[in-house]
C-alpha cells in the first residue's frame, strides 16, 4: 500500500456519511498510525501503533506523543512538530528510535501530514529488524579480507576498509564516485551496462570475472570480482567482493611456484570433469603420482556427497566450498575441504578445486568434543589472561594468566564484577580498551582489553576478554617521553646550535641555532639542508654528511656559513647519525668561531709586531757585544750586558709563543 496515498485520505475532513469508511480503513491500516493535537496530545492511534510500542489503547491516548519517543530523540521531534504546527518547513519523513512498554528501542521511519486544525497524522514503519542486519551485514563487511562494496543509483553507496586500502582512495572520496569511474577505460561500458542491469534486480552473467581498475595514484590493477544483487535499504543495489590479484596477472611466472609447493591439493579440471593438472601436494596426498591423475575423471576420486552433486555442481557453475571424503589410491578414504571456482582462461572454462587434508582437524575436532578439559588446557596455556562476564559484568571465568595477572586465586575473581577491578577505561579502537586495573596488592597495572561480544540465540550474554598487560612497554614509554623533553629543555636552553637533518632536509632546530645562521624557522624549513653554508665549502660538508649516513661519527671542523643578510661567518660542526622518528637522521651541532677568529687574528698581528720591535733590535745589540767580546772590550761588563739581553729575549719569547709572562 502507497503510504502517501493512505495519508493523503485524511488531508481534508470526508462527508459525514464517509467517515465510517475513513475510520474503518484507519483501524485496519497495515502500518501504525497516529493523530497528534496541537498541544502534542495523541488523540487517536491504531492497533498498530498500540503493537508497535506494546501500551494498550487507553494508556496512548490523550498522552504527550513524546512518551513513545526514546529520550534522546524527543527535542528533535518535538522541534518538528512545533514548526510543523506554526506553517514553517519541517521535514515530513525521517528516522527517529521508539521506546516499548518494556524499554526497548526500536527504529522506526515517520511519513507526517498536517490536517487542518492544528493537527497531524503520521504513518509509521518498524525498520527494528532492518537496522540490525544492516549492522550485522557491516560488521561481517569491515572484519573481511576481501574488498566488499555496494552501488545504488550508479554511485558507491558502502564500501569497506579493504576497498578503500587496494584503491588507494579514501572512503569519502569514493562514495562520491559512480561504480565505473574506477574501471580502466576500455572495460567501463561493460561494466557499466551490468552495473546497471543488476541495479535493476536484473540476473547478469557471469558472477565473476576479472577487470582492471584504477588507483588513486593512476596506476592499473586487477581485481577478481565476484558480483550479485541485493537489496539496500528496501531498494535494488549491486554488491560484488573483491580481490586484488594484480601480482598474478603481472607475474605469471610465479604461479608455478605456487602451484607446485602449496600445502594443499590443487586440481585444475575440465568441465567434462577430466583432470587436466594436479599439484605435487594433491597427488601425494591420495597416493598418485602426477601423471597417473592427468587426464583421468575426477568422479574416480571423489566421494560422499560431492560425489551426488557432483554433475549439477558442473552444470550449475557455481563456487561452493564443502567438507567431503576423497578416495586415495589404495581405497581409503581421506576427510578433505574444498573449494570449487569455475574460471576462464584462454577461451576456455576450468574447474579449480583447492582440496585440504583435514584428516588432522577432524581428529582434534573429536577430540575437542569428547574432552573439555582439553578445550580449558588451550586457554590455561595462553600466556595472555583470558576471562568471561556475563551481561552484568560478573566475572564467569578467568584463566590462570589473568588471575596471576591481577594477583589472585581464580576463585576469588569468580562472581565479581570486573568493574570493581578497574580503575579508568579508555577506548583505542573498536572493541579495544586501555584499561588501568589495581591488583590484590594495591598496585595498579596497564592493561589492553581487547573484547567480543557474546549472543546466544540473537540474545547478548556478556563479553569475552583478552588481556594484554603493557605495564612494562607503558613504562617504558614514559621514559621514552621523559627523554625527549629533557632532549628539549637541554637544546631550548644549549647556547650551541643543534639541528637535525633528515631526508635531506631540517627537520629539528633549536633556538641557538636559528640566532646563530639569523634565519627564520619557516625559511629554514623550506630550504636545502646545506642551504646556509657558503657555496666553496659546501663540497667538504656534504661529503662529510654522506659518511655520517654510513655510520661515521665526524667533526667537520671549520668552515664558512651565510647568514640571511649575506654576511660570511665561521662555524665549527660536530655530526652524528641518529635515530629520528623511526627513521635514520644525523644530529649536528654548529658554533660560531667568528669572533674567535677575529681575537685569534688580533693576537697574530700582535705577536709579529712584537717580535718585530723588540727581536730585531736585541738581535743588532747581541750582535755588536759578540763582536765587542771578541775583541777583548770589557769583556766581563759585555757579558753581563749580553746575558741580561738574552734574558729580556726569553722573556719575550714566552709572551709571543707561550702567552706567559717569565723567563
Amino acid at each position: 500500500m502507497n503510504l502517501a496515498f493512505l495519508l493523503s485520505i485524511f488531508l481534508s475532513p470526508p462527508p459525514l456519511d464517509r467517515w465510517k469508511m475513513y475510520k474503518s480503513f484507519f483501524e485496519n491500516a497495515p502500518y501504525p498510525l497516529t493523530v497528534v493535537e496541537e498541544n502534542g496530545v495523541i488523540s487517536y492511534a491504531n492497533k498498530e501503533f498500540a503493537k508497535l510500542v506494546g501500551f494498550k489503547m487507553h494508556e496512548i491516548l490523550g498522552e504527550h506523543f513524546t512518551k513513545f519517543v526514546a529520550p534522546e530523540d524527543r527535542e528533535r521531534l518535538e522541534k518538528h512538530h512545533a514548526k510543523r504546527i506554526k506553517g514553517m518547513h519541517a521535514p515530513s519523513e525521517y528516522e527517529y528510535r521508539a521506546i516499548t512498554k518494556d524499554g526497548k528501542i526500536k527504529y522506526v521511519r515517520i511519513k507526517v501530514i498536517k490536517l487542518d486544525e492544528n493537527r497531524t497524522i503520521s504513518c509509521k514503519i518498524d525498520l527494528t529488524r532492518e537496522k540490525e542486519i544492516e549492522s550485522l551485514f557491516k560488521k561481517m563487511a569491515q572484519s573481511s579480507v576481501f574488498a566488499f562494496f555496494i552501488y545504488q543509483n550508479d554511485y558507491f553507496v558502502y564500501i569497506n576498509d579493504v576497498a578503500e586500502k587496494i584503491t588507494g582512495y579514501k572512503r569519502e572520496d569514493l562514495l562520491n564516485m559512480r561504480f565505473w569511474e574506477l574501471v580502466e577505460k576500455n572495460h567501463r561500458k561493460i561494466v557499466k551496462e551490468r552495473g546497471r542491469k543488476r541495479q535493476k534486480g536484473e540476473s547478469v552473467a557471469p558472477e565473476m570475472y576479472e577487470i582492471p581498475f584504477y588507483t588513486k595514484d593512476g596506476k592499473i590493477k586487477w581485481g577478481l570480482f565476484s558480483f550479485m544483487n541485493i537489496s539496500y535499504q528496501g531498494e535494488p543495489a549491486g554488491a560484488a567482493v573483491a580481490i586484488d590479484i594484480t601480482e598474478i596477472k603481472e607475474a605469471r611466472e610465479t604461479f608455478e611456484a605456487i602451484f607446485n609447493n602449496a600445502k594443499d591439493g590443487i586440481f585444475i579440471i575440465s568441465t567434462e570433469g577430466n583432470i587436466v593438472d594436479v599439484n605435487e601436494a594433491g597427488a601425494r596426498m591420495l597416493g598418485y603420482e602426477r601423471e597417473e591423475l592427468k587426464g583421468v575423471n575426477s568422479s574416480h576420486i571423489i566421494s560422499g556427497s560431492l560425489k551426488k552433486d557432483w554433475e549439477n555442481i558442473l552444470k550449475a557453475r557455481k563456487s561452493i566450498v564443502m567438507e567431503t571424503e576423497n578416495i586415495k589410491k589404495d581405497g581409503s578414504l581421506l576427510p578433505v575441504e574444498i573449494s570449487i571456482n569455475f574460471v576462464s582462461g584462454k577461451g576456455k572454462e576450468y574447474i579449480v578445486k583447492i582440496v585440504r587434508d583435514i584428516s588432522r582437524r577432524k581428529s582434534i575436532e573429536k577430540e575437542l568434543k569428547e574432552s573439555e578439559e582439553r578445550y580449558r588446557m588451550l586457554v590455561e596455556l595462553s600466556q595472555e589472561g583470558i576471562s568471561i562476564c556475563d551481561e552484568d559484568g560478573n566475572i564467569t571465568f578467568v584463566n590462570n594468566a589473568f588471575a596471576k595477572m591481577l594477583g589472585y586465586e581464580k576463585k576469588e575473581l569468580l562472581k565479581k564484577k570486573i568493574a570493581a577491578f578497574i580503575k579508568e577505561k579508555k577506548r583505542i579502537g573498536k572493541n579495544r580498551y586501555e584499561a588501568k586495573f589495581v591488583t590484590k596488592d594495591g598496585k595498579i597495572k596497564t592493561i589492553i582489553i581487547s573484547s567480543t561480544p557474546v549472543y546466544k540465540n540473537g540474545k547478548y550474554e556478556g563479553e569475552m576478554s583478552v588481556n594484554l598487560d603493557i605495564s612494562e612497554r607503558k613504562a617504558a614509554e614514559e621514559k621514552l617521553a621523559e627523554s625527549e623533553a629533557l632532549f628539549r629543555a637541554i637544546t631550548q636552553s644549549s647556547m650551541v646550535g643543534i639541528f637535525i637533518v633528515q631526508d635531506g632536509k631540517i627537520k629539528f632546530m633549536n633556538p641557538a641555532f636559528l640566532k646563530i645562521i639569523d634565519y627564520g624557522k619557516k625559511e629554514i624549513e623550506k630550504m636545502d639542508y646545506l642551504g646556509f653554508v657558503y657555496p666553496e665549502d659546501k663540497e667538504k660538508v656534504e661529503d662529510e654528511m654522506k659518511k655520517v649516513e654510513e655510520g661515521s661519527k665526524i667533526n667537520i671542523g671549520e668552515f664558512r656559513y651565510v647568514t640571511r643578510d649575506g654576511k660570511i661567518k665561521w662555524g665549527n660542526m660536530a655530526i652524528v647519525p641518529i635515530e629520528y622518528k623511526g627513521k635514520k637522521a644525523i644530529l649536528a651541532t654548529l658554533m660560531d668561531l667568528t669572533e674567535i677568529r677575529k681575537t685569534y687574528e688580533i693576537r697574530r698581528k700582535f705577536i709579529e709586531e712584537t717580535s718585530h720591535h723588540f727581536f730585531n733590535p736585541i738581535a743588532i745589540a747581541k750582535g755588536y757585544l759578540e763582536l765587542a767580546i771578541e775583541r777583548n772590550e770589557n769583556v766581563e761588563t759585555l757579558k753581563k750586558v749580553n746575558n741580561a739581553i738574552g734574558r729580556i729575549e726569553k722573556v719575550i719569547w714566552n709572551i709571543v709563543e707561550r702567552g706567559e709572562i717569565c723567563e
